[in-house]
């Protein structure tokens, strides 16, 4: 399935759009006060990618299991020591809210753990490939045009 995300920034406006297999939606991610920009960093995006796929996927693999999971809370944390490193340190909690036995819960997290698509994908490496620039003048964008 494909994924794409993109951002439309200028000073005061922010447009943040994602799509997935075909099912396209916005997001409500605040422009920055008072400079260009978003008002959250790509750093709180990536450790909120490694949330969101580890609740996603502790629900979908308790429904794959028949485990009972009425709430899911997962914190990320790590360390940006300054502009252009990579982040070090990141960890991740979880607690899950379930009547089944703690062992079937424990042995769930386990399972996402060693198969949660974005975190793999972190763990894994992977090439993130600069494909193109476009650059065009003011003028340009309020006619429409793009070189």
């Amino acid at each position: 399935m494909e994924y794409t995300a993109s951002v439309r920034s200028s000073f005061g406006t922010h447009q943040v759009e994602v799509t997935a297999g075909g099912s396209h939606r916005t997001l409500d991610v605040p422009a920055r006060e008072g400079a260009p920009g978003s008002a959250v960093s790509g750093g709180e995006l990536l450790f909120l990618a490694l949330a969101t796929c580890a609740i996603n996927d502790v629900y979908r693999e308790a429904a794959a299991r028949s485990l009972p999971v009425t709430a899911v809370d997962v914190q990320v944390s790590g360390w940006f020591d300054a502009p252009g490193a990579p982040a070090r340190d990141v960890s991740y909690r979880v607690a899950v809210v379930s009547p089944a036995p703690e062992e079937d819960v424990r042995a769930l997290v386990a399972h996402v753990d060693a198969i949660a698509e974005v975190h793999g994908t972190l763990r894994g490496g992977v090439e993130v490939r600069l494909d193109e620039v476009r650059v065009s003048t003011p003028a340009d964008e309020a006619s429409g045009a793009q070189s």
